[in-house]
């Protein structure tokens, strides 16, 4: 089993009746961004993980994704999840695999998790 699929299938009832955006959605968003997404968000996204209530953070559907880029003076990361308190956690643009926490008041970003599975791991409750 995939290892999101795997954090994802526990604990079902925490979930959503949302729909899942489609792979057109996520296209639209990735030709707006002019950046390929991540294949982990991509997944992330077909699996319902944006429907699950189980985060502590709220992680962002494809069009708030490119809604919430013009908080980001950057190019070089994409914003793909909310703390709540005006920090956005982002993927760097290129092959890094690691996740980032954009904080709001210093314009700075600093390394938070070295993959989205550690990042969803830890972000879960």
């Amino acid at each position: 089993m995939h290892q999101i699929e795997s954090i994802l299938a526990q604990n079902e009832k925490y979930r959503l009746d949302d729909p899942i955006p489609t792979g057109s959605q996520i296209d639209q968003a990735e030709q707006s961004l002019r950046t390929e997404m991540k294949s982990w968000y991509r997944d992330f996204v077909r699996l319902g993980g944006l429907n699950d209530l189980r985060f502590s953070a709220e992680i962002l559907s494809p069009q708030e994704l490119v809604e919430n880029q013009r908080y980001i003076d950057s190019r070089a990361y994409v914003a793909f999840a909310s703390n709540g308190c005006g920090d956005l956690f982002c993927w760097s643009v290129g092959e890094s695999p690691a996740i980032f926490l954009w904080d709001h008041e210093t314009n700075q970003f600093t390394e938070d998790a070295p993959d989205f599975v550690t990042w969803l791991e830890r972000n879960r409750f």
